[in-house]
Parts: structure tokens; C-alpha cells; sequence
């Protein structure tokens, strides 16, 4: 909530007002137009950009293009909107969110599921590019350690959507539990987390699912290495950089089919495992299955680090952006 500057990064505090979404998404886009685009586009200006990139396309997208248009530069974005999500929350008028898209001039995407999901929406759309979101913890470099005896499984999730699906992992360790010894730390916060703690305290599952509420960076790293094998079992999910930050803590995955974190560690050649989102018996076997499978735990958690090396770095995905960046303004200043 203050301007910040650090050698060549700028950051510009712009405080602005929006109304309460998604009950006045509409209402709220026409808002920013009004009453910020002349704010936003004086101070960029003053700065004579060479380019604009916007995350996320509500609300600010179509502002920026705006702004992009005045001031003659390229417009980029950086897409991470679920556009499943979309599709439910608006059924009659997502489309309209979506116009945007085919006024950048280049698309940024974290998945081949992203991607694929855009394309099938039938736009005008310029390059697609994905490139893959960093990580923000260091890559073990020791063999991970496993406790067989009591295995220690982690969900990092916010509480409060319901395609999280937390409920469908609670049910799953009630399953669990009566074969092996199974300890759940839900590492999160919401206004969903009382249902949850009461959905838990009626399996009788005190024992076996802990809450931990919000924690920091620092927070999650720690539970991250404490434990076992990580669960996301939210449905869509555009792509959860918490995927990549257990995997970079030597945590084998289990996450759900069509999600684009999950899908495309599968298309890096990660022995993933994805269930059917919603089933909490399948999230179960699949549990069950991979807790008494030690050559696969071993194989997951090594292939894991391995892919984040490869891929999920900030430092890869600032030169792969860069290299975006540099090529919209040569395209846009040499048009076809």
C-alpha cells in the first residue's frame, strides 16, 4: 500500500475503489472506466511506457487496452482467469469477459490447458505463448525422508470456494484412515473453514485433520518439508503454483484430471496422478495406493525436483517473458 522503488523496479501505488464482486462484475468494469482510466493513463504517460501487460482480464484489462491504444504501445496479457469458472459463475454472459482478449497483441498463458481452453473459445486471437510461473522456495537437494509409520499429507488452499473441494478431501481421509495411520494438515484460511472443522469433527476426524489457518511463505515452506504427499483437490484450477512448491520439497502430487497444473506436469512426463474431481472414494484409492507404493513415492518426489529445475523458476520465466516483451514491440512497431 506504498510506492516502492529497487534499482531498475518501480512500483506505483494506485489506489482505486471497486464494488463487490461477482454481484456487480458489470457494474464494476463500467466504474474503473469512468472514474480511473484518465487517472491511470496520466500517470503511464508520464512514464512513456514501451508496453503495457495486465494481469488477470477483470477489471483492469480494459482499461489497459484503452490506455495501450492512447499511448500507441503493444498490450499484453498475462491470462490466468479459469475460464470453466467463468463459464459457471456467468453461463449467459462470460463471453463478454473473454472480448478482451482479442484486443492484446500477445497472450500470455501458464498451461497447455489454459491454453487449449482460450483457443476453444472460437475469438480473434493474436500469439499465445505459454510460459511457466516460478516456484518460491529452494529445490531439496537431499532424498526425501517418508513417515511410514504415520504418513503426513498437506493441503495449501484458500477456504473459500467450494470447487476447492475440500470437503471431498476430508471425506477421502475418513476412508483412509481405516487402513492406514493418516495425519491432514489443511494449511489455509476462509469463510468456508467452519464448515470444514464441523464436517471433520462429525467423521470423528480430530485425530487425523488438523487446521493450520493462514500461514506465511515461511510457514508453508516448513509444512511443505514435513510432510509427505501433497493434495490439491480443487476443480478447475487454472494452474496453483503450490503444486510446483511441493514438488520443489520432494512431495509427490495427487491433484484432478483437467486441471492445468496437473495436466501439464503430466505433458513434462511426471508420473502424475489425477482423479475424477468430486470423488472422494477415488481420491481415497489413489491415496492408499500411492502411500504403500515406496518405488513410486521415490520415483515422484526425484522426477519432481528434476521438472522444477527445469521449468518452474522465476529466473526462466522473467527471460521467457522478457523475450515476449521484446518481440510484441518489435512486432508492433513492424507491423505485417
Amino acid at each position: 500500500t506504498k510506492s516502492y522503488i529497487e534499482g531498475n523496479l518501480e512500483v506505483i501505488y494506485f489506489p482505486y475503489v471497486s464494488l463487490p464482486r461477482p454481484y456487480f462484475e458489470n457494474l464494476d468494469s463500467d466504474f474503473i472506466n469512468i472514474f480511473f482510466q484518465n487517472r491511470l493513463k496520466k500517470k503511464l504517460k508520464n512514464i512513456a511506457p514501451d508496453i503495457i501487460c495486465c494481469h488477470w482480464i477483470r477489471p483492469w484489462a480494459e482499461v489497459c487496452s484503452k490506455v495501450s491504444k492512447d499511448l500507441n504501445v503493444p498490450f499484453v496479457i498475462d491470462h490466468h482467469e479459469d475460464i470453466p469458472t467463468l463459464k459457471k459463475l456467468y453461463p449467459e454472459s462470460y463471453k463478454n469477459f473473454l472480448k478482451i482478449f482479442e484486443k492484446a497483441n500477445k497472450i500470455i498463458v501458464h498451461s497447455s490447458v489454459n491454453k487449449n481452453d482460450l483457443e476453444a473459445e472460437a475469438l480473434n486471437l493474436n500469439e499465445l505463448k505459454i510460459i511457466y510461473l516460478g516456484q518460491n522456495f529452494t529445490v531439496s537437494e537431499k532424498p526425501k525422508t517418508f513417515n511410514f509409520k504415520r504418513l503426513k499429507l498437506i493441503c495449501v488452499s484458500h477456504l473459500y470456494e467450494p470447487r476447492k473441494n475440500i470437503d471431498v478431501l476430508i471425506k477421502a481421509i475418513n476412508i483412509v484412515r481405516n487402513t492406514i495411520d493418516v495425519e491432514l494438515n489443511i494449511a489455509g484460511d476462509g469463510i468456508l473453514k467452519k464448515n470444514y472443522e464441523q464436517l471433520s469433527e462429525s467423521l470423528g476426524l480430530k485425530d487425523h485433520i488438523k487446521f493450520t489457518g493462514q500461514s506465511s511463505q515461511k510457514e508453508v515452506e516448513e509444512i511443505l518439508e514435513r510432510a509427505d504427499i501433497f493434495i490439491l483437490p480443487s476443480f478447475p484450477e487454472a494452474f496453483g503454483v503450490v503444486l510446483t512448491e511441493a514438488l520443489s520439497k520432494g512431495l509427490p502430487v495427487i491433484t484432478c484430471k483437467g486441471n492445468g497444473g496437473g495436466e501439464e506436469l503430466k505433458l513434462l512426463n511426471y508420473p502424475s496422478i489425477l482423479v475424477n474431481p468430486g470423488s472422494h472414494d477415488e481420491l481415497a484409492d489413489a491415496i492408499l495406493n500411492l502411500a504403500t507404493d515406496f518405488e513410486r513415492l521415490f520415483q515422484m518426489s526425484e522426477k519432481g525436483k528434476q521438472i522444477v529445475r527445469d521449468h518452474f523458476t522465476w529466473k526462466k520465466n522473467a527471460a521467457s517473458s522478457f523475450e515476449l516483451f521484446k518481440k510484441s514491440i518489435n512486432d508492433f512497431k513492424t507491423p505485417v
